[in-house]
């Protein structure tokens, strides 16, 4: 325990020292004890709040925050805000963000991240529009890659036209975010000419592979898809698409080898890397996997999901169907398809399929914070 003017100002000491130097465990013991002597303390609530932050720590940090909520009051609304954020309370996030009573720079940048998680890229368009007509820093060059990250999303989940917003291609984020835009208008051979300028990273060879399956270029992008897994990258949400992918050239061969690839895709985290459309995607296949595996109780179990999460799509049920066939319930299989036709005509019409053997491939998403 602290005791007298001497003995806090060494804490304090302390704590600039651990600061500088990055030992914020030792910097939070030091401050435990000066909130111990007044746990009213701003300065040293604040400076707590930041060695969490730093340690990961949101949780905690969250509950300081509203235990001495009276004390800190508005000061700390960033701080709220991106907490909820990287504990994906992506809405709380929100709410605190527009709640706020200043939209300060800093903040505007993290409610700019709060809109692209939630796929509202028409909003985060015009936060970043904003910042960089009204900002001059050092972080210029990250706020134009997160523009060109929405433009690109814009154009491959939304289909929108693409727009050139004059945004150089000075980094191979840029880069790579242009080649997004462009595989969303399907200018394929020129989105693969933008990507081999930054072909050193492992999301590039991921995207770069991806055009090459849809060009039919199977042997040659299996290679790449591969490279990728081989490097191990930390970004789970680049593993899952790489590993679908390489189900997906696999088809009903190689069984062994997808069952492996399908784990990748279940690694922590991997919903909020995603866009909806990819997961679904992901899911699919893992239906179609166990289907090719024989595995009959799991393969209804995972469409029978998908198909209550999306009851108007038609591919839950042609799994469904093509499940059904393998097993020689065909009269099952006709009753099945005369529901669907019969619940969403609309979808049914003119939807062609192979009996349900096609197996789904998604691109990465565009790179960003």
């Amino acid at each position: 325990m602290a005791s007298g003017g001497a003995s806090v100002a060494s804490l304090w000491t302390e704590v600039n020292r651990c600061g500088h130097s990055g030992d914020y465990t030792r910097a939070l013991k030091a401050l435990t004890k000066i909130l111990h002597e007044n746990r009213d303390d701003v300065t040293a609530l604040h400076c707590k709040l930041v060695c969490l932050i730093q340690n990961g720590s949101f949780k905690e940090a969250l509950n300081v925050m509203n235990t001495h909520s009276k004390v800190l009051g508005s000061d700390v609304v960033f701080e709220k805000a991106y907490c909820e954020y990287r504990l994906n309370r992506v809405e709380s996030a929100l709410k605190t963000i527009e709640g706020a009573p200043e939209q300060t720079d800093k903040l505007k940048e993290l409610y700019g991240q709060v809109l692209y998680r939630l796929e509202r890229y028409d909003d985060c368009k015009s936060v970043y529009t904003d910042l960089i007509r009204n900002s001059q820093d050092e972080y210029e060059e990250e706020r134009k890659t997160n523009m060109a990250a929405v433009v690109a999303s814009m154009s491959q989940w939304e289909e929108a036209p693409l727009e050139d917003l004059g945004l150089p291609e000075s980094t191979y984020e840029l880069c790579y975010n242009a080649a997004c835009s462009l595989i969303g208008q399907g200018q394929f051979t020129e989105a693969l000419n933008k990507l081999r300028q930054a072909e050193e990273l492992a999301v590039i060879h991921s995207q770069m592979a991806y055009v090459m399956q849809l060009q039919g270029r199977t042997d040659e992008a299996l290679q790449l898809y591969n490279q990728v897994i081989k490097l191990k990258p930390s970004d789970v949400g680049l593993l899952a698409v790489t590993a679908n992918n390489i189900i997906t050239i696999n088809k009903d061969q190689n069984v062994f080898d997808s069952k492996k690839k399908v784990k990748l895709t279940n690694a922590e985290g991997v919903e909020y890397k995603l866009a909806k459309k990819q997961l679904q995607a992901i899911d699919l296949n893992k239906a179609l996997l166990a289907m090719y595996t024989n595995q009959a109780d799991q393969c209804r179990k995972l469409s029978s999901s998908l198909q209550s999460q999306n009851p108007g799509h038609p591919r839950p049920v042609l799994i469904q169907v093509a499940q059904l066939c393998r097993e020689k319930q065909h009269s099952k299989a006709i009753e099945l398809l005369q529901q669907f036709s019969d619940q969403h005509p609309e979808s049914a019409s003119g939807y062609q399929t192979d009996n349900g053997t096609t197996l789904f491939s998604t691109r990465s998403r565009n790179k960003s914070l």
